[in-house]
């Protein structure tokens, strides 16, 4: 079993992750990134740019999807058990 130090970081790691994630969204979606992708080119009639942003858009789905299952499976780091501080 795992001990309560290691789950709290795991949980921090996973929540790193989620931000990563958020910021990685962000920035792929940005127009000075996204306008790399703005080609003439279409793929069955699509335009490849809508093409990109949705894969992004499912990427970031389930990206999230992954990263919440992890992290309502992990228990909540336990708080450190300091006493009350006098006259509370």
């Amino acid at each position: 079993m795992k001990h309560e130090r290691d789950m709290a970081f795991d949980h921090r790691k996973s929540r790193d992750r989620a931000l990563i994630l958020l910021l990685a969204g962000l920035i792929l979606v940005t127009p000075p990134v996204g306008g790399i992708f703005h080609l003439d080119l279409k793929l069955a009639g699509v335009p490849f740019t809508l093409i990109y942003l949705f894969v992004v858009w499912a990427a970031l789905i389930l990206g999230t999807a992954l990263l919440s299952r992890r992290l309502n499976s992990e228990p909540e780091a336990v708080p450190d058990e300091t006493p009350p501080e006098p006259g509370a």
